[in-house]
């Protein structure tokens, strides 16, 4: 996003030093952003098979598992909001809604976003301007859980966009952000046409199931003990 913010703060610069550099900068960042936004604009939507049906799948086969085998000590909402691309106007519509009811010294938030790719991984913070970390207990947590799976989940990582995670998270409530990754460090197929049912990872699909079962089933124990 640093793109689309850089030409119009540095055409504010230019303006205030009256540099022609940093004009000739504006210009041609302020261009090239309109240029990508018009190349999106002229395309069709994409199948979104891994961003995001693999977190809806996740989220249907938790459902599933948590009806066989219900965990006592703790209520789980299972809540799809939508595409975060439309500036998270799902999450921040569920917050309006709810986050007033929900008490933050005992509700916290696990955002499964594609989750398709070869690798899992969290995210340890996101954000658009500042960069804003996430509870690192919680985070810790949800890395037990994938280690009593003996499943691979990649650290370090952080995004410079972001998530609907980011609205519980500055709300206050702890919050993960579990998605997957390729050998590039994406999403496979990240918003392209290819991006369909077949290039998913169904093996991560389960794992990230298999994860946020155990994370729970963590977080009931610990509640109990």
């Amino acid at each position: 996003m640093f793109p689309v913010f850089a030409g119009p703060l540095l055409t504010l610069l230019s303006g205030l030093n009256g540099s022609k550099l940093l004009r000739r900068a504006a210009a041609v960042l302020s261009l090239g952003s309109a240029l990508t936004f018009a190349e999106i604009g002229s395309r069709s939507v994409v199948p979104g098979a891994n961003d995001n049906l693999s977190g809806v799948a996740v989220l249907a086969g938790l459902a599933r598992l948590l009806r066989e085998r219900p965990i006592a000590g703790v209520r789980v909402l299972l809540v799809s909001t939508g595409s975060e691309e439309s500036f998270m106007e799902g999450m921040r519509g569920f917050a309006k809604s709810h986050f007033g009811s929900l008490p933050l010294d005992s509700t916290s938030f696990v955002c499964i976003d594609s989750v398709g790719s070869p690798t899992l991984m969290q995210l340890e913070g996101e954000g658009m301007l500042r960069m804003a970390d996430y509870d690192e207990a919680f985070k810790s947590e949800l890395s037990d859980a994938a280690a009593q799976l003996d499943v691979e989940l990649v650290r370090g990582l952080r995004f410079r966009n972001a998530t609907d995670a980011l609205i519980s998270m500055q709300a206050g409530y702890p919050t993960l952000m579990l998605g997957s990754i390729s050998q590039y460090k994406a999403p496979s197929n990240y918003h392209w046409p290819t991006d369909t049912a077949e290039n998913v990872d169904y093996g991560s699909v389960v794992d990230a199931t298999l994860i946020c079962e155990q994370l729970l089933r963590n977080i009931a124990s610990q509640e109990q003990s």
